[in-house]
């Protein structure tokens, strides 16, 4: 291509920092980026100090709405205020998830596992001297993450790797960090031979026809030869709701009329008991109340011993098949803390300054689904959390399979309390709709409207590419996932203008 094209992303997040790094040395790339910030301090960059961003009461570098649940129940939802995105603030707990789903969600793009295992050789790496790509490193274990495994081993679930769960296993959990400070998919960048505008929105796409020629924003137009919208499932379909809505209102008539966006959206629920134990284990709960134990973490963490500060306090899973249909759908992790609201959402750091764990479960393919609505000035973003019965059933059995592994040996040597145990016991539906909280992997609402090029169906030269695509999880951490599809997205649009350019010449 010796004529570069210009490529428009609207979003500088998980996927748009992998698209803009891909195509920068065959397009002319600008990024639009809503975030206000560029990066955050320094102070937050070793992984387990990330909690402080959600339990700040100044939200800087991230921004907070909330999920109506239909018991009537408020929910925090977290949004990035930084460039790089969720990836930034939220990709800690790394998984590349289940083979068969995944070759189910790239058979749409004409794509297949192999491809995604060399994108995934590419990305990632347990290697910390390798540059330019994304840290991985196994957590800290503890004298509870041993018997937690231990006990497990006795229920006949064998040890395995946690980076996969196409089979029923545990082990410790896969972190995004380097030595000390976390990795991102800005970590893939060595050099940006492309332009971004960060604390810019864009208003709306311009269009001749059906054919997208480049965005407006708050600050000026941008023609382009194609545009990618990878704004996540909130900004990607907000944008395209009030883009029909312009579309309509100015010339009464809209070429996305007819695309459903922003139906079917899901979300993790995310889950927690907590746990009082008999004696100390250095939780965060306890090193949280002492200045000694505070100073004691630091110097182990930044002299490379492994610590908890290498992840975000989660640190042992396992992926279980409760229904016992073939397919693992639940995944239980030890974190090393006890809190009564998820990112103290009720203003407390932890429940209790004892020390003490919980058990945090995720049900991995809810089947409740929701919508994302235009409400005036504001777009409604619902979930539909468990309003399905299948999923509140699934969480019921993944409460009672916690509470049988607590009773078992040896992690119940190091139990003093289960918290809420009578109400877990009595009526586990109403512990499980008054202590949900969102597992902040939100999916879907542009699936239903793109073609096998990631293009939007009836438009040219737009392309949808981030959390929105998906039609289901491959994971119970939707982090690799974006990063790999943006991966195999970028391989494919840089394939597809080679080959135009062949047929040219």
């Amino acid at each position: 291509m010796t004529h570069k094209k210009k490529v428009v992303i609207i979003g500088g997040g998980t996927a748009g920092l992998v698209i803009a790094n891909n195509l920068q040395n065959y397009f002319d790339v600008i990024i639009v980026e809503k975030s206000q910030y560029k990066k955050y301090p320094k102070r937050y960059s070793p992984p387990l100090l990330i909690g402080l961003f959600f339990r700040s009461k100044k939200l800087k570098y991230i921004s907070k709405r909330y999920f109506v649940l239909k018991y009537g129940r408020h929910i925090p939802f977290f949004e990035s205020n930084v460039f790089g995105g969720a990836s930034i603030i939220n990709g800690c707990v790394h998984m590349l998830g289940d083979k068969t789903r995944w070759s189910y969600i790239l058979k749409k793009f004409d794509s297949n596992y192999d491809e995604l295992i060399d994108s995934y050789q590419k990305i990632y790496s347990l290697n910390l001297k390798n540059k330019n790509i994304i840290n991985l490193s196994l957590s800290c274990q503890n004298i509870i993450d041993k018997a937690f495994i231990k006990t497990l081993n006795f229920f006949g679930i064998p040890k395995g790797d946690t980076n996969y769960s196409n089979v029923e296993s545990c082990g410790p959990i896969y972190n995004t960090v380097g030595n000390f400070f976390r990795t991102s998919v800005v970590s893939l960048i060595s050099k940006k031979n492309f332009k971004y505008h960060i604390g810019e929105c864009v208003e709306n796409l311009l269009f001749t026809g059906s054919v997208v020629t480049g965005v407006k924003t708050n600050l000026r137009e941008i023609k382009s030869d194609y545009v990618v919208l990878s704004g996540g499932v909130i900004g990607t379909c907000d944008l395209l709701l009030r883009e029909r809505s312009r579309l309509e209102r100015e010339k009464g008539h809209s070429v996305l009329k007819d695309l459903a966006i922003g139906e079917d959206i899901q979300d993790h629920t995310n889950l927690r008991i907590n746990i009082l134990t008999n004696k100390g284990i250095d939780s965060l709960n306890e090193i949280s109340n002492s200045f000694f134990k505070k100073i004691s973490l630091f110097v182990k963490h930044f002299t490379g011993q492994s610590t908890l500060m290498k992840g975000t306090g989660a640190t042992s899973a396992v992926h279980l098949d409760l229904d016992n249909d073939g397919e693992i759908d639940t995944r239980i992790q030890i974190v090393q803390f006890s809190e009564t609201g998820r990112h103290g959402s009720d203003g407390k750091f932890f429940s209790s300054s004892q020390p003490g764990f919980s058990l945090s479960i995720t049900a991995i393919h809810p089947k409740s689904k929701g919508k994302i609505v235009l409400d005036g000035s504001d777009s409604i973003v619902d979930p539909m959390f468990l309003s399905l019965k299948k999923d509140i059933e699934l969480l019921k059995l993944a409460l009672n399979f916690c509470m049988k592994l607590l009773r078992s040996r040896p992690i119940n040597k190091h139990i003093f309390k289960i918290e809420n145990y009578i109400d877990i016991k009595s009526n586990p539906e109403k512990y499980i709709i008054n202590n949900i909280f969102s597992g902040h992997h939100l999916i879907g609402g542009a699936h239903n409207i793109i073609d096998s090029n990631f293009g939007l169906r009836g438009i040219k030269k737009l392309y949808i590419c981030d959390a929105s695509i998906f039609d289901r999880y491959a994971a119970s951490n939707i982090h690799s996932s974006v990063v790999l599809i943006a991966d195999i997205f970028s391989n494919k649009f840089i394939k597809s203008e080679s080959d135009k350019c062949q047929d040219l010449s």
